[in-house]
């Protein structure tokens, strides 16, 4: 997480300074989502289909080698920009695969009643991450130059590699169906499942709503900063106020286990998109010393209503669909950031960005309480269909 995090900063810079181009250096921080927007759909079958952890470590490996070839071309001064965006694209796409198996992995190792304080527990590493990980890459980068940093990021990826070989399991829950079907017969199952299972087909969806916010808030933060709070464009408190977005994810990381039971999700979803609605409309106010509070409140929120989605799905689905329908969920959630993005640049003045998310967040938050409305969302001890396959 933290290498990935560093190399956030890392590329970009690159790019820049190998180009010159803003243009160039923007569409390179795309390449990480856009192979998961063509490729999930295979990779949750496959990571179902397979040995979970052997595609984890391989994964790893692939991106620890790609990020290898900076540094390395950069030594012999043969680096050029087309080869880190294929190192980009390529990394993006082993990640797309150790992505899903991660998704499946953790239910198979972690009891029922444990899986929301491990996911927080995860959230709170990755929220940590988000603000350690930029702060390193920015050092490495003034320190040996953005090409040499990434041997930073190879290195993690093959430290996370040998960990997970530690670990003597294939990252599978026992039991399933018999027979080994085909990609398009376990996602023609997995799509049944969800359609079927209307509280995760609800998540799914608030979880689209609640990426479009997403997109909409962080994606002109810096605009809104400057044009609505006065700030600078090279401000400090530029950083206080996107660290506020890790703060809150944070700290909604370390109260997941407390907050979270599936019988809590008919109420706890709803509640806080609402919640998130709320801190979008404070934003509105445009005090200078609360944004960071509200930006950190709003991101509360956000990483709540996350981690809840995952972790249902993680609860709620057999371990031969679970990869497959979390990867189904992370893809419809990742296309509704750019989505939000777009409706944030369309509004034409950053002052109703927050106005913009409020509005969709309000709207998500009653879609929830309507569909989830007397909704029992208790599950068994063990997730429907995990003996036998069967719906």
């Amino acid at each position: 997480m933290i290498g990935t995090a560093a190399s956030i900063v890392i590329l970009p810079v690159l790019v820049y300074d190998l180009t010159g181009s803003a243009g160039l250096t923007g569409l390179v921080t795309a390449t990480r989502l856009v192979p998961y927007l063509f490729l999930g759909l295979v990779a949750g079958p496959v990571a179902d289909r397979g040995n979970r952890r052997r595609l984890i470590i391989g994964g790893n490996l692939a991106e620890g080698l790609l990020a290898a070839t900076i540094p390395v071309a950069a030594a012999f001064d043969a680096l050029t920009v087309a080869q880190v965006f294929v190192v980009a694209i390529l990394s993006a796409v082993a990640f797309v695969f150790s992505d899903a198996a991660v998704f499946g992995a953790v239910p198979s190792l972690v009891p029922g009643d444990q899986l929301a304080g491990a996911n927080g527990l995860l959230a709170s590493l990755s929220s940590v991450a988000d603000v350690a990980g930029p702060v390193l890459g920015g050092v490495l980068i003034a320190t040996i130059g953005a090409e040499h940093a990434l041997a930073f990021d190879s290195a993690t990826f093959v430290f996370a590699a040998a960990v997970q070989l530690t670990i003597d399991s294939d990252f599978r829950r026992p039991g399933g169906p018999a027979g080994r079907p085909s990609i398009r017969e376990q996602l023609g199952t997995a799509m049944r499942f969800v359609r079927e299972q209307r509280t995760v087909l609800t998540l799914i969806v608030v979880g689209f709503g609640n990426s479009v916010a997403i997109g909409i808030v962080l994606g002109l933060l810096v605009p809104w900063s400057v044009e609505v709070l006065g700030y600078e464009r090279d401000d400090a408190r530029l950083g206080v106020l996107y660290a506020g977005v890790g703060v809150g994810s944070l700290v909604a990381g370390l109260l997941f286990p407390r907050l979270f039971a599936p019988g809590r999700v008919a109420f706890l979803t709803p509640a806080s998109v609402a919640w998130s609605a709320l801190m979008s409309a404070t934003l509105l106010a445009a005090i200078t010393w609360l944004a960071p509070v509200a930006v950190a409140a709003f991101s509360f929120g956000i990483m709540l209503t996350i981690t809840i989605g995952i972790t249902y799905r993680q609860l709620a689905t057999p371990d031969h669909l679970v990869s497959t329908v979390n990867t189904l969920g992370r893809m419809i959630a990742s296309g509704g950031q750019p989505l939000g993005a777009a409706v944030g640049a369309s509004v034409a003045a950053a002052a109703t960005v927050s106005a913009a998310a409020t509005a969709v967040l309000t709207a998500t938050a009653v879609g929830a309480l309507l569909a989830l409305r007397g909704r029992d969302t208790g599950l068994q001890s063990s997730p429907p269909g995990a003996a036998s396959g069967g719906f």
